[in-house]
């Protein structure tokens, strides 16, 4: 049930509704007295009927107090509505997602892409060091400020705490199929899955468009297993070979191939950025059509929620070998998509079956 203006949430008066996803709205309050503005964000089920999700919500409470970074969405309350429903009390950000971001912006200039990349990978290294694998980054998960810091890391529902038992069982993962990485669809993730990740948002920082095209979830699924990605210079010949190689350590299948840690990886994205500085100015390149038409940012963000319900049971969960087939019948959504509708796809991994 959706709050309505002037409804109290602990000490603060709800304003107007920012946005909602699968298993929450975020509304903007405002501290009657004081005058504060706050963005809380409150469950749309009682924690009785959605126990995983509001233990997930607390989790996300506890792990972004445990890294303390100013890139990092700060959350400062956490309480319980009268009908039941848990409610955290964050910080209200001004600006938009990366993923709006690049909707009215196309492919960013290179010295911009390199910017924000080094404005993500800061936040996301304070948390591999505190021991938090974010394991669901994207455009959407990612917020362009209009102050200081300029990016913010937000949504650490689904993150692994080191020193925390996780929720999610051994044979099971969570996050964005478009962004995962092969050991993450393993049910192994590591900080470098979240680097995986930041590669396959460098490659649409830098060119408009998914690393993979695909025209399902098994098509796509498929090819974050075993497809070797083609060089950014393929799509576009502008992009300096320093930082064309960096993207390329960061989509390396095997998570030893890339930087151990998003700190190591930020060090290396500034080697480039120095490389770059002494190369001659590369001429500006045209971006090269694709075999398939271009699919919207938000299509392969969310194309697995749009596609299957949630599985509310293990044994209800998608195989990976059933993912896999499902791209000869099924074919990704052309139409614009809300970028708030981000639910998250649960699947159950099992491994594959050799012939003999």
């Amino acid at each position: 049930m959706p709050l309505a203006p002037g409804f109290v949430v602990g000490d603060y008066e709800v304003v107007r509704p920012l946005g909602a996803g699968a298993m929450g709205e975020v509304f903007e309050g405002v501290h009657p007295i004081i005058g504060k503005r706050v963005a809380l964000k409150v469950m749309k089920a009682p924690a009785a009927e959605a126990l995983v999700e509001a233990r997930r919500l607390l989790e996300e409470a506890r792990a972004v107090n445990a890294i303390r970074h100013r890139g990092i969405v700060d959350i400062f309350g956490a309480n319980v509505l009268a009908d039941g429903r848990p409610y955290l009390v964050m910080e209200l950000l001004e600006g938009q997602s990366l993923h709006q971001y690049l909707l009215s912006r196309g492919p960013l200039p290179v010295a911009d892409a390199v910017d924000l990349l080094a404005g993500l990978l800061e936040p996301l290294a304070a948390a591999h060091r505190a021991g938090v694998i974010h394991r669901d980054l994207k455009p959407t998960n990612i917020f362009v400020t209009t102050g200081t810091p300029r990016v913010k890391l937000l949504d650490f529902g689904v993150s692994r705490r080191a020193d925390r038992e996780p929720l999610t069982l051994p044979e099971m993962t969570l996050g964005s199929v478009g962004f995962m990485s092969p050991e993450q669809m393993s049910g192994q993730p590591a900080p470098q899955s979240d680097l995986y990740a930041v590669g396959c948002i460098a490659w649409m920082l830098l060119t408009g468009r998914p690393v993979f095209p695909a025209r399902g979830i098994g098509e796509l699924t498929k090819h974050h297993l075993f497809t070797k990605p083609p060089s950014i210079h393929t799509v576009r010949a502008d992009v300096p070979d320093a930082l064309a190689r960096w993207v390329a350590q960061l989509l390396e299948k095997l998570p030893a191939a890339r930087p151990a840690n998003a700190g190591e990886a930020l060090e290396r994205l500034e080697d480039a950025r120095a490389e770059m500085a002494a190369e001659p100015t590369a001429l500006p390149g045209r971006l090269r059509p694709l075999e398939l038409p271009p699919q919207p940012l938000v299509a392969i963000e969310d194309v697995a929620t749009r596609q299957h319900r949630r599985p509310v049971a293990p044994s209800e969960a998608k195989t990976i070998p059933a993912l896999v087939g499902m791209h000869r019948r099924e074919s990704l959504p052309h139409e614009t998509l809300s970028a708030d509708d981000d639910e998250d796809q649960t699947v159950r991994i099992e491994p594959p079956v050799r012939k003999k």
